[in-house]
């Protein structure tokens, strides 16, 4: 049986949208098990300072960040303001970034600690502390104003 090009060229097309929307899903926020560390942070670290509560390698993110804002409080010194985005930036919680803009990396003291969610990355932009997912670039969090 032979199937004309188009039929073809459309299930390709329906798979690999399909691929990126599983992807997309958020991760099972529980259970042991689920991946292992972020690949920038595997190595042991000497001056790693979370505490067990903070090392959160196995499960997604939580949906209370009020600990996270915490810790940034208390080492204030430690994470340093961003440069304001372009004015026609605008992070949205669920949407992705805007094409072209990334926010920028936050330094190896900032990401001491900060609980690690594999899969996901903290960037800042501004005042905000941003929770981003890797693959996708959805912003998964904005702790507004948090650097301020």
């Amino acid at each position: 049986m032979k199937m004309p090009k188009t039929v073809i060229a459309s299930i390709g097309v329906l798979v690999l949208g399909a691929s990126a929307l599983v992807q997309a899903a958020p991760n099972d926020q529980g259970g042991p098990g689920r991946g292992g560390p972020q690949g920038q942070h595997e190595q042991q670290r000497g001056d790693d300072h979370r505490g067990p509560q903070q090392d959160n390698r196995r499960g997604g993110p939580p949906q209370d960040f009020g600990p996270v804002r915490q810790v940034i409080r208390d080492h204030h010194d430690q994470f340093s303001r961003g440069a304001p985005p372009p004015r026609n930036i605008r992070l949205v919680r669920g949407q992705p970034l805007p094409h072209g803009y990334y926010g920028e990396r936050l330094d190896s003291r900032a990401l001491a600690r900060l609980p690690v969610y594999q899969g996901y990355e903290w960037r800042r932009s501004g005042p905000d502390v941003v929770l981003i997912a890797v693959g996708t670039g959805i912003v998964y969090e904005i702790l507004d104003g948090v650097l301020n």
